[in-house]
């Protein structure tokens, strides 16, 4: 335990800083985790005075920004046809926040929800929405058409919003037509993305072009093409973070192994996703059996944004070999709490 025992003993400043970054990633119950944990050590420290208003604040923030992200998922559950999960959100959006537009705006769309849910037949789908943050819905949505309580606008930007920043600036400037084929990818409505995304072609950045179109087709299952066009924009734009990360991906569920650490080695060396680069490289480790350098990769990006993934893989591997002290120790530090 000596190697993990290192990153358990934090201070109030530490956890706060942790929290800030977690926050800047959009990881918002990480970030509320380390502002809860923080305030925790707030007692008896010499800076808990101070820091105990800013844990709170910072609590609150988390919550507020959790609460936004149970409604948008609500909207989306909604446009699927599963109200019940869209109620189950909007009933712990109301839980975490005391922001009174959000509060608002959630008990109106519930109270619209419960009031047409005896009206309406259940649905029911062959294949439902297992989550709200990728997977497909029983048929393809038409994002023309659907009727969103939020305008297209609002929606794509809360989509853009995932993006790394240098690529959400560049997005937010694409226009109309281009967000329809972007909703319309994001819904799993791949072939109307695909004909949104060439009819776009000649107004849209060439590498931004090529990386949607690749990733609309690897979704269709046309692996070959979309490498060829992963690759064409990495060639044409070194710093493309999507469109490197889209590779390695492909390449390592095509089980291309040693293809795809090439990959993850350029994106380690030029500082391009480097967190991410590394969580796929600690995964190669791990199916290649090297499983002491996964889990030292693995307890390194404990202190990143990607530290539930990791902490996820590093449990499951603890206990392969036989370290169930340190499973433990893992599975109680990180994740053993209710997912809000």
């Amino acid at each position: 335990m000596s190697l993990l025992s290192r990153f358990f003993s934090k201070s109030p400043s530490d956890l706060l800083l942790k929290g800030d970054k977690h926050l800047e990633a959009a990881c918002f119950f990480e970030a509320r985790t380390c502002y809860e944990d923080g305030l925790q050590l707030c007692s008896g420290n010499d800076s808990g005075d101070e820091l105990r208003p800013v844990f709170l604040d910072r609590i609150k923030g988390a919550n507020d920004k959790l609460a936004e992200r149970n409604f948008s998922e609500a909207e989306y559950a909604h446009s699927c046809g599963d109200d019940t999960k869209a109620v189950d959100h909007l009933e712990l959006a109301k839980t975490l926040t005391n922001d009174p537009v959000l509060r608002e705006k959630a008990d109106t769309l519930l109270h619209r929800l419960l009031q047409t849910g005896d009206e309406q037949p259940a649905h029911v789908a062959s294949s439902s929405c297992g989550s709200c943050a990728g997977s497909s819905c029983s048929e393809p949505v038409d994002s023309g058409h659907v009727d969103h309580a939020l305008p297209l606008g609002e929606y794509y930007e809360l989509l853009i919003q995932q993006l790394p920043s240098d690529q959400y600036h560049r997005y937010a400037e694409l226009g109309e037509a281009f967000a329809y084929a972007y909703v319309a990818a994001s819904r799993d409505d791949h072939t109307a993305a695909l004909h949104g995304i060439e009819s776009c072609a000649g107004t849209l950045p060439q590498d931004i072009y090529l990386y949607e179109k690749g990733k609309i087709l690897h979704r269709l299952g046309n692996d070959r093409e979309a490498e060829q066009l992963l690759r064409n924009t990495v060639q044409l734009n070194r710093s493309h973070s999507l469109a490197w990360i889209a590779l390695a991906y492909l390449l390592r569920e095509s089980n291309r192994i040693e293809e795809c650490l090439s990959v993850v080695e350029v994106m380690i060396t030029e500082q391009i996703l480097p967190e991410q680069a590394l969580l796929l490289r600690a995964d190669i480790y791990e199916v290649t059996g090297d499983h002491e350098r996964a889990v030292n990769l693995y307890v390194e990006l404990l202190q990143t944004p990607f530290v539930r993934a990791a902490a996820e893989r590093l449990y499951v591997i603890l206990m392969e070999v036989g370290r169930e002290s340190d499973a433990a120790a893992i599975f109680k530090k990180y994740l053993n709490k209710s997912c809000h």
